[in-house]
Order: structure tokens, then C-alpha cells, then sequence
């Protein structure tokens, strides 16, 4: 959906901000469900969340060996 990537490319400046800035884990996957839930309407996506921050603290460790 070529609409979606405009509303995805939104957060990804808010996530990438959060992870130059030293954020743990616990405050990117808090960001991801305040995302989800108050700009996408989606609820119950607490695990999805939670991988994804975990996912994205393993990436933030190899970009900035």
C-alpha cells in the first residue's frame, strides 16, 4: 500500500531519535505501542513491541561498533 509508507516514514524519525540518544529497550518498545495505539489505532501489540524494540537494540549495537 504506497500510502503506508508515507505514514510509516512519520515514525521512524521519532524511533531513529530515541535510538541515537542511548534509549533502553523498555523506552523504544513503550514509544512503538504509544505509535500503534494513538496514531494507528491498534491495540494489543505489546509482544510486537517488544521484539521489535529488541530487534532494534541488536541493530542500534552493530551500526555503532
Amino acid at each position: 500500500m504506497p500510502q503506508a509508507r508515507d505514514e510509516y516514514g512519520s515514525y521512524v524519525p521519532e524511533i531513529c531519535t530515541l535510538l541515537w540518544q542511548g534509549a533502553d529497550q523498555a523506552t523504544v518498545a513503550t514509544a512503538l505501542r504509544e505509535i500503534a495505539r494513538q496514531r494507528m489505532g491498534l491495540h494489543d501489540t505489546d509482544v510486537l513491541a517488544e521484539q521489535t524494540a529488541r530487534h532494534l537494540m541488536a541493530w542500534r549495537e552493530v551500526i555503532t561498533r
